[in-house]
């Protein structure tokens, strides 16, 4: 059984923090052509549609700076390369 898709909103704000929690600016990934808007609402719908969220708002709570998002997030993989990118 698939599960609901989480608040949009709720979500968007959750994708924020977690990228910049990686130290990955989405907004200049964004405006650099290192994503493109689609690929940006794939990670929201990628991030509504996680089993756990209470673990990431509580780490996100406590943990402002990440080495690099936890396993079960949705978008580690994006987060990562983003981050590789924007590093140099």
């Amino acid at each position: 059984m698939m599960q609901t898709l989480g608040d949009m909103r709720e979500h968007f704000l959750r994708v924020v923090k977690m990228s910049g929690a990686c130290g990955v600016n989405l907004s200049a990934a964004l405006d650099e052509g290192q994503i493109d808007a689609p690929e940006y609402a794939d990670m929201v719908t990628r991030c509504r549609g996680c089993a756990q969220v209470g673990k990431c708002d509580k780490l996100l709570a406590t943990r402002p700076v990440l080495p690099e998002a936890p396993a079960y997030c949705e978008n580690r993989d994006e987060f990562a390369q983003l981050r590789d990118v924007q590093a140099v």
